[in-house]
């Protein structure tokens, strides 16, 4: 089985884990800038990148061999209501191309990914622990800023554990 875990938003990530639950490939998400008169976000996802992405990285594998793991999205008390719709859109986004692609997927929140992997809210705590678990995404890891990346490996990490 191969493993794609998506930490969404637009400074999220995309990781893969190849049949041996080893670091396969590692992305950032896709963006683009939203057209339109006064958008309430001025970016987006950028779907048909993320489709090529996920085509390219797959094309070995048989769509039965493929499982996704997708973080939903929160809402956090006092969010301002729009930073909530453009995270639940950039998560619609993620899970329309996903199905469209006919991958098997699911979502999780991230409470329970962190829980059932003994982490913390802390970013860089999943950050070390990405780069102890797969040291040649150490590279790929190395910015403080590069948390998002090593949640994207570990959700892809809950999923592995969870189906084998």
């Amino acid at each position: 089985m191969i493993l794609i875990g998506i930490d969404p938003g637009l400074t999220g990530a995309i990781a893969m884990l190849d049949h041996r639950g080893a670091f396969a490939n590692l992305a950032d998400m896709p963006v683009m800038e939203r057209h339109g008169k006064a958008a309430y976000v001025k970016n987006q996802v950028n779907a048909a990148a993320l489709e090529q992405l996920l085509r390219d990285w797959t094309a070995a594998y048989d769509r039965n061999e493929i499982h996704i793991v997708i973080e939903t999205p929160i809402a956090f008390p006092g969010q301002h209501s729009a930073t909530t719709a453009a995270s639940f859109l950039t998560a619609g986004h993620i899970e329309g191309v996903v199905a469209a692609r006919h991958y098997a997927h699911e979502l999780v929140r991230p409470r329970d990914w962190k829980k059932a992997l003994e982490l913390s809210d802390s970013k860089e705590q999943a950050r070390a622990r990405a780069i102890r678990l797969w040291p040649p995404a150490a590279k790929l890891l190395e910015r403080v800023k590069d948390h998002n990346r090593a949640e994207a490996l570990l959700i892809a990490k809950y999923g592995w554990d969870k189906l084998n």
